[in-house]
């Protein structure tokens, strides 16, 4: 990318329920965002919302909480769902050179307001798939998991691997909504069966949460903050509507996103340039599954890999060191959150899940069925 965009700052705050309002929470993590950079409302060029109307009750709810996050008569717009959707809109605000600073404000009270798979029922085709109620995002998610497994040989015990890693991150991350220290493969194994092989350990929790973010140009981003955080690339890509007409084996979505990202960051090779990855893997399958379509590990080897450690904190390359999305999942925030999570680590400020090397990292975020949807980053500092 020829110009510059940074990350400068951010809020973040997830729970199973956050006991407060959609409007309390914008109000308090957007203040706490300014007040930590120093700065007003009137310091903010544009600022974008993502949220989703279906899940807030109520049609155009961005209007509803321009107030609370210091928009009411300002430039503001509106991305549905997935925050690095917004991320990206923001960061293509200021790069077209009108904006010097722009507010991504993401909520999502997945946990204890709104149905976390209701919506996705929603977007099935109206003719076919929801008459005949044979799949949800759940039973989706599983004939995924399935088509992954059967495409490698790979057995079932792999997602209990990939869970009990990520939940143990979790549990070290005070920003996760979803905790459980010393947790095990034996126990993701023994926890309920949702839909086979999907068991509950393996699936995201429903979760309450938001996250405010400040973006800035390179002539700006200097006077905010001592660490920015830089856009090096970003790519997005949609894959097919019907399942049927997609390899679920893999994503092509994830791919052609990767792809894209990182040309524009200048990697050629992402398993040896990118220090550790945040994906959105809302299921347990779906994290060596996106790591392999994106080319940050070798297909065909996920379980050799994450036998070996390579993917743990401390391994040749960690992903998700936060825990990712089944430490928590507030449907329109995760993927942002991954964003913000790889901010702390590139600062080198998070804590105990602190990776050894940080200097450039890859941030997944999906939308849709089967992730039909993706967004990446590639961030560095």
């Amino acid at each position: 990318m020829d110009n510059k965009v940074a990350i400068v700052g951010f809020r973040m705050a997830a729970a199973p329920d956050i006991e407060i309002t959609r409007e309390r929470l914008a109000f308090n993590l957007t203040r706490g965002l300014f007040d930590d950079l120093g700065i007003e409302r009137d310091d903010v060029g544009t600022t974008i919302i993502c949220s989703n109307d279906f899940l807030d009750g109520r049609t155009i709810s961005n209007v509803f909480l321009d107030p609370h996050v210091g928009a009411y008569m300002k430039d503001e717009s509106k991305v549905e769902m997935d925050g690095l959707n917004a991320l990206a809109y923001a960061a293509m605000r200021i790069l077209s050179g009108q904006y010097e600073t722009a507010l991504v404000a993401s909520l999502g009270l997945t946990g204890s307001q709104a149905s976390p798979y209701l919506h996705i029922e929603y977007t099935m085709d109206a003719s076919y798939d929801r008459p005949m109620k044979l799949l949800n995002e759940l039973a989706a998610a599983a004939l995924q998991a399935k088509s992954y497994l059967a495409e490698h040989g790979y057995s079932e015990g792999l997602l209990d691997e990939v869970a009990a890693k990520d939940l143990a991150n979790a549990a070290g991350n005070p920003n996760q909504a979803r905790r459980m220290p010393g947790i095990t493969a034996e126990q993701v194994a023994a926890s309920a069966m949702y839909y086979e092989p999907l068991r509950e350990l393996h699936c995201y929790p429903p979760t309450d949460g938001g996250c405010m973010m400040l973006l800035a140009s390179e002539k700006k981003a200097g006077e905010l903050c001592d660490k920015p955080v830089w856009i090096l690339g970003m790519g997005r890509s949609t894959d097919n509507y019907y399942l049927g007409d997609r390899d679920l084996a893999t994503s092509l979505s994830a791919s052609q996103a990767a792809a894209k990202a990182c040309e524009a960051a200048g990697i050629k090779d992402p398993a040896g340039e990118i220090d550790f990855a945040e994906i959105s893997s809302l299921f347990a399958h779906q994290e060596p599954l996106f790591a392999e379509a994106m080319g940050l590990m070798e297909s065909g080897k996920a379980p050799d890999a994450y036998r070996a450690g390579d993917t743990a904190i401390n391994g040749r390359l960690p992903i998700n060191p936060s825990g990712g999305p089944l430490g928590g999942h507030p449907i329109s925030s995760t993927g942002l959150i991954r964003a913000a999570e790889t901010v702390l680590q590139l600062r080198g400020e998070a804590g105990e899940n602190q990776v050894t090397k940080a200097d450039v990292a890859l941030v997944h975020g999906q939308d849709g069925l089967c992730a039909q949807q993706s967004v990446v980053f590639v961030l560095g500092t």
